[in-house]
């Protein structure tokens, strides 16, 4: 039988996702196993980095029980969850051999900011929708400082890798924000996810589908964003209400939705982030059939002082999302857009339609729109 290990023992593999922030940093696993160095620091399980992963494994008897922890090398140092606190120990009953896999959302000694749930009434949606909301640290520190906007789809995967479906991988937009910051690339800002129902709707495909999809209940969802959200955030929050200080992305779904808000709502948002965008849409249309760009192609007059990020790659679900991004290319330019100044389209070898990727590929995003 695959996995099963005969001689009694099983071979427990690790494969961690570090934070944002200098990745390369040395992580250990401890715990109460003496392989994880019995609790003990110091005498901890170093993992290796073989980027994008911390990764290592170790030996124990088949049908026991260990608890770990992940830190830099000391109780100061160690893992913790979006919101800044200290989790429970992870555990592991051992059975067969397995691969364990995590997702560190920050370090104890370098969490920063604070991460906030909401919950707002659309009358447009008519429901109720929550919304995650990071502060970054300065909204503490200068009372009267106002702040740029960043509202991102797909909440749930925006700052949590916990809640970050089975990938557990999470889009890190606050480390990346923060740490662009820190950097002088971006200024603080706040940052938005925008949470979607769970379940599936009447028309087939699952509620977070249908509300993105613009065939589907797309054009509602585009309304709530560019009105009611961005105004319950103008009202309740240190927001600077200007659209050359708003942000709005997305991946896949979420990119499409990007897009057609842009079209939609113009003057709300000025600067747009389009990761593996789905012009196929759920209806699978062909390039020259996509209903995105045959709207894009109905538009007499982009808005000036816009800046859209497009990209894709070459692996997955991405392999055939050229000729979408040929077409909009050739539209983009036709309406007077130029390349690297209101919009860039990137093809990027290697990368793909995943959690992973995305994460990796906002970090890009991002500088492009504050150049």
């Amino acid at each position: 039988m695959a996995g099963v290990n005969f001689v009694g023992m099983s071979r427990i593999s690790f494969r961690v996702v570090p934070p944002i922030d200098r990745p390369g940093s040395p992580v250990f696993l401890t715990g109460d196993h003496p392989a994880l160095g019995g609790w003990e620091p110091s005498q901890a399980l170093q993992l290796n980095w073989q980027p994008p992963f911390h990764t290592g494994e170790f030996e124990i008897a088949t049908g026991g029980h260990f608890e770990y922890k992940i830190t830099r090398g000391g109780w100061q140092c160690e893992a913790v969850d979006a919101h800044g606190q200290v989790p429970p120990n992870s555990w592991h009953e051992v059975w067969l051999d397995a691969t364990l896999h995590h997702t560190v959302a920050d370090w104890k000694d370098r969490y920063s900011g604070r991460l906030t749930r909401e919950v707002i009434h659309s009358r447009a949606l008519a429901q109720e929708r929550e919304l995650l909301i990071w502060l970054p640290p300065g909204y503490a520190r200068d009372s009267a400082h106002r702040f740029p906007l960043i509202v991102l789809h797909d909440g749930a995967s925006v700052f949590d890798p916990s809640t970050s479906g089975l990938s557990r991988v999470d889009l890190a937009a606050d480390e990346w924000v923060g740490l662009l910051a820190r950097k002088g690339v971006l200024p603080e800002s706040l940052v938005v996810g925008v949470c979607h129902p769970e379940g599936f709707s009447q028309e087939g495909g699952n509620l977070r589908d249908f509300e993105l999809s613009p065939e589907l209940g797309g054009d509602a969802y585009a309304e709530f964003v560019a009105t009611e959200l961005v105004a319950h955030m103008d009202a309740r929050h240190r927001t600077i209400a200007k659209p050359e200080a708003r942000s709005l992305g997305g991946f896949g779904l979420g990119a499409l939705s990007t897009f057609h808000t842009a079209l939609r709502h113009p003057g709300v948002f000025q600067n747009f982030i389009c990761l593996s965008t789905s012009f196929e849409d759920v209806s699978q249309s062909l390039p020259a059939n996509a209903v995105a760009l045959k709207e894009l192609e109905k538009v007499r007059n982009l808005e000036k002082g816009v800046r859209m990020y497009f990209d894709y790659g070459d692996r997955e679900i991405d392999e055939c999302y050229e000729q979408y991004h040929a077409i909009l290319g050739g539209l983009l330019r036709e309406k007077g857009w130029r390349d690297g100044q209101e919009f860039t389209i990137a093809r990027l070898p290697g990368e793909g339609h995943t959690s992973l990727s995305w994460r990796a590929r906002l970090g890009e995003a991002l500088p492009f729109l504050a150049r």
